[in-house]
Parts: structure tokens; C-alpha cells; sequence
């Protein structure tokens, strides 16, 4: 205690100074170094010694008993977490559940978990328990348990106010700041169960909200007394239930437990990619906590690295980050690896995951809010113990930032999971709490700096024309803007800013506020060099391009005058856009905009005859797009209050001269693979949000046939896997089926579809029936991984599924050139280009011959290698029994390809003539004219190959996207481009040029 006492009383010399030091944080560079250094000598003295001060307290002697019983390795201890304190009032879980974290072989269901948080607030002072904002999409309760002393819980909507005042400097002085930061608390908000096979983390956080609550070690009452910590410990509360159903099956059988095939109702692991679109009722909810709380710090936590990775990303980091931010994520988490490393606990690390670019995971809500944004991965929890865990050398392989790796071999169990991300958690709180003055004074700096950078330029706000062609794709996008707590002002009047005209009614975002951070996030273009680290996710995402929304840079300062905020009016509620009806004859025009509610509109009045036109027309002094629709009945009243209810624009005119086809309603099969539900997931939400119906059903009832009888139209979204795996489904592997439905073991599968074995997927005989489909006059729509399955089974013979090995395009916005705008698919689209997400593949060459099956190569020049060490340079062997064996390579899919392709012609597929496919949109002629935004290389391959493809068959048409229409929520854009395909079904040959039909050739 003296060495404690020692450095706390040489710091405060230091300190003080500063602290009294009046104006406007004079001293602050010096100040938060000072700060800093003295906190990281004080808390590693605190954690020593601190809890040898403490007044001895009572254990739990059963459940500190289990935790060393449960634990797999004591060197994944700390003295933070091998007890639990006792309590008199306050349940421990095992009391309170009949079961603990870090025991073998059970897990939580939310509802418990919830519910054990609801008793910790009601028997504890120190906690404060509510739900979050709207239900899940199945109907279940997020929650925050808010924990802290009990003048801070009491007074929790006086931190509120603090950390709101701190959020904008432009309401709040520096001298009010700086009584802030001195006077209140961080809050640090701990989220965990997005991920729903990650089941540690909510498993752990109902210890730690137990012992937060109870302990009064002096390092625990440090976090009580200087911190306010929200614990959210199921984010995904849908996908969690059905994760403990499919473990308890498999425990309760003894037979193969289902994959988890859903987690959420819409999408698996990409819910974790919703920041920007913020489509998920789980992201609503965290960003409204966020816009009422600000807390200071977001922690998501996750389970897919060993054995406790703290973030902080390989670079390079998003430009539009302020320096602090990532300063941030390295001095809290040295201080974790820091720490763990002097208590023994092996493989905790830093760096080498994750890239710190994409602002679309769910603690970017921090980052683009000027907060602090971090997570963990950790070793996964299980429940079950694994004997022998064994780790590749990639893994294991002593880096740089990697000093104390994980073991090639341990024995490894769910209490070594808690333990581990419990005592870092730990660390990170008692630090953050220790230096909560400097977590909120860099808090209130990011939020000042944005403003500043704002009044700075060159960007001094940005302008969203309200009079563009998708007025309603628009105002959806302003709204979602909004929504994340982005100001949005209206232009009360006409104006000029320099070059740029402005006029009543635009919309405009000035760049003097807390959230430009987020603006410039999201509008800006990505720029993602080669010989960076290979990106972890999407390297290109710039919101106007992906929504095809024109928005204009100002870069005249004269927008932030007085005089100019006088002329603009701030929005406060949602904006909506009133249909306009011109005219007064007795048909009425319904523009083709390109805005996704046209869907909406044709299917929402589905008992009403419509057609469209197929070709650019004039109307009442109007230029119109092909694909306008066409109603003779104008006089209908339902028909004119949809228009305006959905922000159309329509004419009331007589007949107009044009070429047409009936808009017929379709009806719509749906086709999942019970492999992977991930992507399809984002179409499926498309479809519903714009009111589009279907027949949802999984790739194995294609078997069954009479297709053509039930459905005109079948959209088979993108799987993922080479073209023999998404045929084949999962394996029928042993005598066992694997049931996926709604059982009393298993009550929360079957909730999107179910089946009494999910194994096999449509096979040779459901491919088969799909073709006839098609030939019978029916329209197949693929995307991503599904294009390519026709091609590479020989269906398709004049379309080819390319595999370039210098090619390297990591989700990315490409230029996409519309090569025949008479296609119905196009419908509504200008001008002969559009921007589109494209990443790797499918590359598609609209002519016959060669052909798929091969997997790409990595791509000289492309990445860095940051795990050096794994792979040692050769040594000659003294001895030649030294020399180490050579490895054998794979054997290749070629030949399964092959006798797949062979049995699917003796159904009689891919033999006959083919007419030449219908190239609707391509790449480029030039590779440097590709990219838009993000990161390519070897454009060069990408050439004139196709983005959309529309080939005859029979009858009917296969269209296959290569681009990605429906890319999770942010692809507003190109979600027409698969509306119309769906509207026009049966005209998609409209406004074709005849061509010859071309022989087949064989693969």
C-alpha cells in the first residue's frame, strides 16, 4: 500500500495544477498525458495491492467452490473472478436459476437472464433495470440494466443531462464542460448475443452484474463510485433462444443438433452489419439508447477468436475518424493485454483481426456518435468442455503484437470463457472508471472537433436536391439520416452558396454539428489501396451511390452565416411527400421513378389493370421512361389516394400513343437453402418492407415440380459455396435425419419455415424441375452465388462463370453501364450508367465455352502478410531425416461437377440450342472507369462482363444478377432493378432486338 499511496500522491501533485487552472482547458495536452500516465502507474498499484485494503467479505463457498471445479485450465483465472462474494438480499444466479455461468453443458434463455436482471434491481439499490424500445421481430424484450452506487442510480437522469450537455459544444460553454467532466460519470455500455452461436458473453454477463452489484473489493467500488455501467446482455433475443433449443436437442437425443438457420427473422451473422441501414429492430433500439443516453463507451462483446482479442484493427482506419478515437481503442486495450500478461492469462492480443474501416458494425453507433466503440472476440463458449483444443500456427505464432500467443494445445471449457473476458472486462471498467475525467474530456473534444471541422471546410454541409428524379427513395434516405440522430434543415427559400444553386424545398445538412462524423462517414468515398491488410469486410459503402441519391458538397462557407440559418427550417418529425396527380383526363401515368414504393403500389392494388409502356414517351409536356405505368380506369378514387399516400407522380391524360404490355401480378415462390439463410434474409426484408407477397419455401420441395402450376415467378437469392454444394445441400451424412420445426424440446425453431430433416438439398431432380419451370414459361431470378449454378451445370450454354486469378474486389461500388435500356429490368432508370455493389463474384461472360468449378487464387500485390511468423523461412536439414514432409494437396470438385452435369442431361437439361443471353448491364470497357468507391484489383478481368444477364430458356427467362440488388439495407438504388424484373415477368423480351439463336457448347 505504500507504493500505491506513493504514486497517488505524486500524480495529484501533478494534477492539481491543472485541475484548477482556469479559461479554457489551457493545458490539455499536457493535462491528458499527465492524466494518463499517472492512471496507468495507479491502476496497476490498485490492482496489486488495492484489494488486500478491503474489509474481508464473506464468499458464496458453494459457488466459488463450482467456479474452481467448472474452470478446464487455471492459468484462465485471475484473482478478479475465482470467488463470488456473498449477499443476504441479492440472489447469485445459481440461487436465483438453478444453474451458473461457466458450467458445462447449460445455457440461459433470454427470458431468464432478463428475468434475473429484473430481481437484481429490485433487491439492489445499486441497480435500475428497463426494456428497450420496441419488441424484436419475433416479439421479444431487449433490455439495460443500469448498475452503479446508489446516488448514481438515483440520480441517473442527472448523468444524462451531463453526458447530453457534452454532446454539443454549441449549447454548451467550456467552463460548463470542464464542471462536468469533473463533477459526473462515464457510462459504458456492455452488449453481448448479437452474435446468437456466441453464447459466452450473456452467459458471463450475469455474473458480473452480480458481482458489481455486491462485491466491495476497493477495485469494485471504484467502478460503482466513478462509473455508470449498462449492461444489454442479448442483443439478438430472437436468434438466442433458437441457439439454446439447438443445443438442448443435441444434449437431450444424443443425435446431430440443427445448424442454426436463423437467428434473427431476417438475417444470421450480418446483424451485426445493419450500423448504416439500420433495418433490424435490434440496431433501432441501440442507436435510441444511444441519441437518449450518449454513453461514453460501446462494448460488443463476440466469440470467434482465441483466446480474448481486444480491438483495435490492422488498419487502415476510416479517415473520417477524429485521431482520438484511435488513440482510444490502443491505450485501454494495452492496459487489458497489459494486465491479463502480468496475471499469466495467456492469448490476450491486439491488432491482428478486424481492420477498423467499414462503419457498419453495431459499436460503429459509438464511433460515428463521437463515442468510444471497441469489442471483444473471444475463445467460444461452448457449453460443452473440449479435452483437446488445438490451434493452427497462424494462431498461435508469437507477432509483434501478439508477445503472449495462445497455446497450441489446451484443455478448453465454458468457465475458462468466463473467466477470461470477465476479469479483462473488469480491467477495462476500474480503468475507464479511474480515468473517467479523461474518457468524458475526449468525449466532449471529438463532439467539438466535428463541429469545428465542420466550420473548417472544405465541406461546409451538403445539399440533397428534393425535386430529383426518386423523390420518395429520397426522403427515405433523409428520414433513416434522422433517424441516427443527423440534423436535416429544409430551404425555406431559393439560394445560392457559390457555384451551387439551392432551392426551396432542398434539403440540407450542415457540417457544424456533433454528428457530421457520421455524414461524412457515410457520404464520402472510400478509397481502400491494394497493400493494405486484406479488408475484413465491405471497402466501399458511400450512402448517395448505393441509394443512387444525388447529394452536392458545399464548399462555400457562407452556408453557416446567420443570415442563411434564418432561411432554413429544421426538420423535427419525419418527412413525408405528397403524391402529385397533373391533369384532368381520364387515364392516369404513373411516372417510373425508380422509387422502390412503385412496388408497393402495383401490389397494393393488385385487382387494378395496369400496364406499362415500353418505350421513353411524352406526356403533358413530360419525358418519361420506359416502364411507366399505364391505368385506363384514372377516375378510380382508391388508385389517385395511393398516389398520394406513396408520393407518386402521375399525369391524367387521354390515351397516350405508346407501345404497352399488361402488368400481370405474379405470383411469387421464394426459394431458401437450408445451408445458409444469411443473404437471402436482406431480400426477403425488401420484399416485405415494400409489400411485395411470395411463397416461402426451401430448396428441397423444388423436387416435388408442378412448379409452373404454382408460380410464375421464383427468386432464388445467393447462397453462397460453389455451384455443386448449392445443388447438393447439406450432406446426408448418417441414419439420423436433422429436424428443424417447433417442438416442446425445441419451442422456438420453425418460426420462418421448418422440415423433418434439412439435409439434401434440391439435388439433380429439384434442379431439374427448375429448368422445366422456366421452359414452361416462368421466370427464375438468381443473384450472387445462385447465378452461377445454371452455367456451371451446362443449362445455360452461352453463359460462361469466370474465375480470374488477379482479380480482388472486396465489396465494393463499381460502374455499372446500361447496355440495353430497352429492357424491362431497366425500366425507370436515365442516363446510361448507375452505380452498383459488386464483390469478387459471380464474374459472368455472356458468351459460351470454358466454365466454373474453381476456386480464386490469392492475388499477387494484393494485402500484407500479418502473421510473418507462422510460416518460417526453409532450413536446410543437417540431417536429410530432418526434412519435413510435403504436403498433399485437395482433391478438386472437377469431376463431381462433371457426373453432376452428366446426370442432370439424362433429365434432359443443357443439350439443346440456347438463344444468346439478353446483357442488360456490364462492366465498363475500361478497368480504370470500374471503381467508384472501395477497392479493386484487376479490373482489367471485369471488363464488358455482364452485371445483369437476362437469358431465354423455352418459354421463359432466367435473369441473374452478378451485381447485388438487395445488399443488406443499403442498396436502395438497384432494389428497382429487381422490382421491375418481378413486375414485367412475363414481358421481359420487350423492346428486344432479334437475334440468332447460337448453338450450345459443351463445358
Amino acid at each position: 500500500m505504500a507504493l500505491s499511496r506513493l504514486l497517488y500522491v505524486g500524480c495529484m501533485k501533478t494534477l492539481i495544477p491543472c485541475v484548477r487552472t482556469a479559461g479554457l482547458f489551457l493545458p490539455v495536452r499536457k493535462f491528458a498525458f499527465q492524466l494518463a500516465t499517472c492512471s496507468v502507474l495507479l491502476t496497476s498499484s490498485c490492482v496489486i495491492f488495492g484489494q488486500t485494503a478491503a474489509p474481508k467479505q464473506a464468499n458464496d463457498e458453494e459457488y466459488t467452490k463450482k467456479i474452481k471445479e467448472y474452470l478446464s485450465d487455471p492459468r484462465f483465472s485471475t484473482e478478479l473472478v475465482d470467488h463470488l462474494p456473498a449477499s443476504a438480499k441479492v440472489p447469485t444466479p445459481l440461487r436465483f436459476l438453478g444453474k451458473m455461468p461457466g458450467q458445462p453443458g447449460e445455457l440461459y434463455y433470454t427470458a431468464d437472464i432478463n428475468r434475473y436482471y429484473e430481481e437484481l434491481a429490485k433487491t439492489s439499490p445499486r441497480a435500475k433495470f428497463w426494456k428497450l424500445g420496441a419488441k424484436s421481430e419475433e416479439g421479444r424484450d431487449m433490455v439495460v440494466l443500469a448498475i452503479g452506487n446508489e446516488e448514481a442510480i438515483k440520480n441517473l437522469d442527472k448523468y444524462k443531462a451531463d453526458l447530453a450537455a457534452l454532446t454539443d459544444p454549441r449549447k454548451t460553454t467550456e467552463e460548463q464542460a470542464l464542471k462536468i467532466i469533473h463533477t459526473s460519470k462515464p457510462i459504458y455500455w456492455i452488449t453481448s448475443g448479437i452474435h446468437s452461436p456466441e453464447t459466452g458473453g450473456p452467459e458471463m454477463l450475469v455474473e458480473l452484474a452480480y458481482r458489481l452489484i455486491v462485491e466491495e473489493t476497493p477495485f469494485i467500488q471504484e467502478i460503482r463510485n466513478n462509473a455508470i455501467v449498462f449492461i444489454t446482455p442479448v442483443v439478438e433475443t430472437d436468434g438466442r433462444d433458437k441457439a439454446v433449443d439447438t443445443y438442448y436437442y443435441g444434449k437431450e437425443t444424443k443425435k446431430p443438433k440443427p445448424p442454426l438457420m436463423y437467428w434473427g427473422k431476417y438475417v444470421a451473422h450480418d446483424n451485426n452489419r445493419d450500423g448504416m441501414g439500420q433495418y433490424l429492430q435490434l440496431t433501432q433500439n441501440i442507436t435510441a439508447g444511444f441519441l437518449e443516453w450518449h454513453p461514453t463507451i460501446l462494448h460488443d462483446l463476440h466469440e470467434a477468436q482465441s483466446y480474448l482479442y481486444v480491438s483495435t484493427g490492422t488498419g487502415p482506419y476510416n479517415p473520417s475518424l477524429d485521431p482520438i478515437a484511435v488513440d482510444e481503442w490502443w491505450m485501454l486495450g494495452e492496459t487489458e493485454i497489459m494486465e491479463m500478461a502480468k496475471r499469466g492469462v495467456p492469448g490476450v492480443w491486439t491488432y491482428g483481426f478486424y481492420d477498423g474501416w467499414v462503419p457498419n458494425y453495431l459499436f460503429w453507433i459509438a464511433e460515428t456518435h463521437n463515442s468510444f466503440g471497441r469489442f471483444y472476440e473471444v475463445q467460444s463458449y461452448g457449453p460443452d468442455v473440449t479435452e483437446k483444443l488445438q490451434l493452427p500456427s497462424t494462431t498461435t505464432s508469437r507477432e509483434w503484437y501478439r508477445p503472449n500467443p495462445p497455446l497450441p494445445t489446451v484443455k478448453w471449457g465454458p468457465r475458462n470463457n468466463t473467466n477470461i473476458q470477465e476479469s479483462a472486462i473488469l480491467l477495462a471498467l476500474n480503468k475507464v472508471a479511474k480515468d473517467k475525467d479523461l474518457y468524458l474530456e475526449n468525449y466532449w473534444f471529438k463532439n467539438k472537433r466535428s463541429i469545428e471541422k465542420g466550420k473548417d471546410g472544405p465541406t461546409y454541409g451538403w445539399v440533397i436536391p428534393a425535386q430529383q428524379l426518386h423523390r420518395v427513395n429520397t426522403v427515405e434516405m433523409i428520414n433513416d439520416l434522422r433517424h441516427q440522430g443527423v440534423e436535416v434543415q429544409i430551404a425555406a427559400k431559393d439560394s445560392s452558396f457559390g457555384n451551387l444553386k439551392v432551392a426551396t424545398g432542398d434539403y440540407i445538412i450542415r457540417a457544424d454539428q456533433p454528428y457530421r462524423t457520421l455524414v461524412d462517414m457515410y457520404f464520402s468515398l472510400q478509397n481502400y489501396p491494394v497493400s493494405n491488410p486484406l479488408p475484413y469486410d465491405d471497402t466501399g459503402w458511400t450512402m448517395p451511390l448505393m441509394r443512387n441519391v444525388t447529394v452536392k458538397k458545399v464548399t462555400d462557407k457562407s452556408l453557416l452565416d446567420q443570415s442563411t440559418a434564418q432561411s432554413m427550417t429544421a426538420i423535427e418529425k419525419d418527412v413525408t411527400i405528397p403524391g402529385t396527380i397533373q391533369g384532368t383526363g381520364d387515364v392516369l401515368v404513373v411516372e417510373n421513378t425508380t422509387d422502390n414504393v412503385l412496388a408497393t403500389f402495383r401490389f397494393k392494388n393488385a385487382g387494378t389493370k395496369m400496364e406499362a409502356a415500353e418505350e421513353d414517351f411524352d406526356v403533358e409536356g413530360h419525358h418519361l421512361r420506359a416502364g411507366a405505368f399505364i391505368i385506363r380506369n384514372g377516375s378510380d378514387a382508391a388508385i389517385r389516394a395511393s398516389i398520394q399516400q406513396l408520393g407518386l407522380t402521375a399525369y391524367a391524360t387521354s390515351a397516350p400513343s405508346v407501345k404497352t404490355h399488361a402488368l400481370i401480378i405474379p405470383r411469387i415462390g421464394y426459394v431458401h437453402s437450408w445451408q445458409r439463410t444469411q443473404d437471402e434474409g436482406w431480400v426477403r426484408a425488401a420484399l416485405d418492407h415494400y409489400g411485395v407477397p411470395y411463397t416461402y419455401f426451401a430448396d428441397q420441395k423444388l423436387r416435388g415440380g408442378d412448379l409452373r402450376a404454382k408460380y410464375d415467378v421464383i427468386i432464388f437469392p445467393s447462397i453462397g459455396g460453389s455451384s455443386v454444394s448449392q445443388v447438393n445441400g447439406i450432406p446426408k451424412t448418417g441414419n439420423d435425419p436433422i429436424p428443424y420445426r417447433k417442438t416442446t424440446l425445441t419451442p422456438n425453431l420453425g418460426v420462418e419455415d421448418s422440415s423433418d430433416d434439412i439435409r439434401g438439398g434440391m439435388g439433380i431432380e429439384g434442379l431439374t424441375e427448375l429448368v422445366k419451370f422456366v421452359q414452361a414459361g416462368g421466370t427464375l431470378i438468381t443473384e450472387g452465388s445462385t447465378t452461377t449454378i445454371l452455367p456451371d451445370y451446362g443449362i445455360t450454354t452461352q453463359v460462361t462463370v469466370e474465375h480470374p486469378n488477379n482479380l480482388y474486389a472486396k465489396g465494393a461500388l463499381m460502374r455499372g453501364i446500361i447496355s440495353d435500356k430497352a429492357s424491362p429490368i431497366v425500366y425507370g432508370y436515365t442516363g446510361n450508367q448507375m452505380p452498383v455493389y459488386f464483390s469478387q463474384e459471380p464474374v459472368l461472360n455472356a458468351r459460351a465455352g470454358g466454365g466454373g468449378f474453381r476456386a480464386p487464387a490469392a492475388v499477387p500485390g494484393v494485402g500484407q502478410d500479418i502473421t510473418p511468423n507462422a510460416s518460417p523461412i526453409a532450413l536446410s536439414p543437417y540431417e536429410p531425416d530432418d526434412a519435413p514432409a510435403e504436403p498433399k494437396g485437395l482433391p478438386s470438385q472437377a469431376n463431381d461437377a462433371e457426373a453432376a452435369r452428366q446426370a442432370l442431361r439424362q433429365f434432359g437439361g443443357g443439350e439443346e440450342n440456347s438463344t444468346p443471353p439478353r446483357v442488360v448491364m456490364s462492366f465498363p470497357a475500361k478497368p480504370d472507369e470500374i471503381l467508384l468507391s472501395g477497392e479493386l484489383a484487376g479490373g482489367q478481368s471485369l471488363t464488358n462482363r455482364a452485371l445483369v444477364l437476362d437469358q431465354p430458356m423455352g418459354q421463359g427467362h432466367v435473369v441473374m444478377f452478378a451485381l447485388r440488388p438487395f445488399w443488406r439495407w443499403q442498396t436502395q438504388g438497384t432494389f428497382a432493378l429487381g422490382f421491375n424484373t418481378i413486375l414485367n415477368w412475363d414481358h421481359l423480351d420487350a423492346g428486344k432486338k432479334e437475334t440468332k439463336r447460337q448453338p450450345a457448347s459443351g463445358n
